[in-house]
């Protein structure tokens, strides 16, 4: 088959690769489409390598269709439209994905939407939900928010009956994602946490699920009410932060570090399932959708890169 060949460097290029073979639990699939995430930037600087035992193959989502499946797998046959998380393997033309790591695709749902949804859709769930245990009637600010992951936690944050302020470079990038639910625009830099006060009445946000990392953490923890949390999710802005620990000690706030591909697959299928009861049934109506930025054949993968 073809795939992403993992030795491509800076520059990706397509090679032939051994097809998988689906193990004890596991689904092989015909894959449709897969997406680009940043950590796949990351990997083929050597920057971010796949886990242990897990495929080099870059490609963390995809959506495809069942082709076989492996010796105590229950839930999916042959024939089925199903959209995969993976920690590597999904920029193939077929992919070995666990059972649990897997969810059916609604019928309104077409391959290319469904192969955004895995990895931002759960990254969103789990450090909103998971580990930033949102609430209706909190709010929440979402850094870097104009990202994949952004656009769809702004989404689930609507629909956990959120306020949701988002934060970025540039306030023009971020005006569309008022449509998706976000009430609030704030620009990342030194005069976040005042900003953030001004649209929160004066108290602060009970969440940030912080996507900058670097020199804005300290301003996102600024940013929050007493016994507040900040899940950290990314670096964009750098691995290093200066925090004043005063203010975390007087407002009691809560700093979670949070990365979704390391977990282990037990851990991997319990996210996947909580996130599939809570997110099906609205992609199939409609209220939550992917947001895919462009669409490209799998002979161009150096162009996505």
């Amino acid at each position: 088959m073809r795939a992403v060949l993992p030795e491509s460097a800076e520059l990706p290029r397509l090679g032939e690769v051994p097809d998988p073979r689906p193990a004890a639990g596991e689904v092989l699939l015909d894959v449709a489409a897969a997406a680009l995430n940043r950590a796949d930037l990351l990997q083929l600087k050597g920057l971010y390598p796949p886990p242990a035992g897990e495929s080099p193959i870059p490609g963390l989502e995809c959506a495809g269709t069942v082709l076989e499946v492996g010796p105590g797998v229950s839930r999916f046959q042959p024939g089925d439209r199903v959209m995969a998380l993976v920690a590597g393997g999904g920029q193939a033309e077929r992919a070995a994905v666990p059972e649990g790591q897997l969810l059916p695709i609604p019928d309104k749902l077409d391959f290319l939407s469904a192969a955004a949804l895995p990895e931002a859709g759960l990254t969103a769930w789990t450090n909103l939900v998971a580990e930033g245990g949102l609430e209706a009637g909190e709010s929440v600010l979402i850094t870097a928010a104009a990202s994949g992951v952004g656009t769809f936690a702004v989404q689930l944050a609507r629909e956990l009956g959120a306020k949701v302020l988002v934060a970025g470079r540039s306030l023009e990038r971020l005006e569309p994602l008022r449509q998706l639910g976000a009430s609030e625009l704030v620009e990342l830099g030194p005069d976040l946490p005042k900003q953030v006060r001004r649209a929160t009445g004066g108290e602060g946000v009970q969440l940030v699920m912080e996507m900058a990392g670097g020199e804005h953490l300290p301003r996102s923890l600024e940013a929050l009410a007493p016994r507040g949390r900040l899940v950290l999710v990314g670096l964009l802005a750098g691995r290093q932060a200066e925090v004043d620990l005063g203010l975390v000690l007087r407002h009691r706030l809560r700093l979670v570090g949070s990365v979704l591909r390391s977990r282990s697959r037990q851990e991997k299928a319990e996210l996947v399932q909580a996130f599939g009861t809570f997110a099906l049934p609205r992609l199939a109506d409609g209220r939550l959708r992917p947001i895919v930025d462009r669409v490209l054949p799998f002979d161009r993968i150096a162009d996505a890169y």
